[in-house]
């Protein structure tokens, strides 16, 4: 028979996560105080992908400080470098030819000159640094691996006459993240040194509220010659899980340019949709599983040695939900592929994070 078990969900925190995880590494000799953005390479993140999502957390090696990604360069970026002492260059730009650069032109100069194509507008690309120039798409272009760059430079002279264009980055990966909070005192990371990335997040902080799971068995009778022997284990029995709650402030690990929390909803949440379009799913399982979510529950008493408890429902699958994020009321049930929640005790709030990944 089902085991009913209903845990009081008050001054507890509840969240739904999808399964992004992964590694990749620190591609930065000098990162330093206050900087809020790093460059990362070597990715071996799931499913094969080279894109972090915005709303990502990871650490990094030795440094237990959780950081949120709140915006992500994946776009194409070249270096020019020029090569002499007179004349003009040309740039061509997916097609389309910016004229006459002179050989020391200011990084502004080249920037205005890439604007005045036809097909890209104020923002589409950015130029920096005047020895080499660095170019990078930007805006519209931002984010894309088609883009074209070439150089002309028939009418330069003296020196090598020569202006090259060196691709940096192909737009097929992320090369730099931003984040917050920014880099401590005591927490400057190393180069090289490895980032742990965890899943997306949109979190509930409970007023009132229920939540409730069943636990099934189906163990068999085992029998020699009418004679009973012993008992032999029949097919596993999924969770359902059911919860009904109120509640005082969400969260969701995402960027502020997507808009603030009270922008999202569980309903995105649990059908794949708004601003967790491009959540992956919980599930392990392939392409061809259906799309699930973890569900965690963090109960932390905050008193005395009393130790916290993290409580996990994989692969959550919802049957019905009834979500209503201007009462502040959340009502779901639904189906786990699992036979029970995993639930971990932990010291305080900072081990909890760590157990929900």
């Amino acid at each position: 028979m089902p085991a009913n078990r209903i845990k009081d969900l008050k001054d507890m925190t509840l969240g739904f996560q999808d399964g992004f995880s992964g590694t990749s590494a620190i591609n930065e000799a000098t990162p330093a105080v206050s900087d809020t953005s790093l460059g990362v390479d070597t990715h071996v993140l799931r499913d094969s992908r080279t894109l972090v999502p915005i709303g990502a957390r990871f650490t990094t090696a030795g440094i237990p400080t959780i950081r949120t990604v709140t915006a992500t360069q994946n776009s194409q970026q070249w270096t020019l470098t020029i090569d002499a002492t007179g004349g003009t260059f040309d740039l061509v730009l997916n097609g389309e030819t910016a004229s006459s650069i002179a050989f020391d032109a200011t990084s502004a100069t080249v920037q205005t000159a890439l604007e005045g194509l036809a097909s890209i507008t104020a923002g589409d690309v950015t130029v920096t640094g005047d020895g080499p120039h660095t170019i990078t798409m930007a805006a519209t272009f931002a984010n894309t691996s088609t883009n074209t760059l070439t150089s002309v430079a028939t009418s330069l002279t003296g020196g090598a006459s020569t202006a090259v264009v060196a691709a940096v980055q192909d737009g097929t990966d992320t090369w730099e993240v931003t984040f917050t909070p920014a880099i401590a005192t005591g927490s400057v990371p190393a180069d090289d040194a490895v980032i742990t990335w965890y899943p997306r997040r949109l979190e509930f902080e409970i007023d009132t509220g229920d939540l409730e799971w069943d636990e099934g068995a189906n163990p068999e009778v085992r029998k020699s010659r009418g004679v009973i022997v012993g008992l032999k284990q029949g097919d596993e029995q999924e969770m359902t899980v059911s919860a009904a709650f109120e509640f005082s402030r969400m969260r969701a690990e995402t960027s502020v340019a997507e808009g603030g929390a009270n922008d999202k909803t569980p309903w995105e949440v649990l059908h794949q949709l708004g601003f967790a379009a491009d959540w992956l799913p919980s599930s392990h399982g392939g392409v061809c599983e259906p799309y699930s979510v973890d569900i965690y529950v963090i109960d932390s008493p905050n008193c005395g040695s009393e130790q916290a408890e993290v409580m996990i429902f994989p692969q959550f699958a919802f049957t019905s939900i009834s979500p209503s994020v201007q009462d502040g009321i959340v009502t779901f049930s639904g189906l786990c592929v699992a036979k029970y929640p995993i639930i971990t005790s932990v010291t305080n709030d900072a081990d909890a994070v760590g157990v929900i990944y």
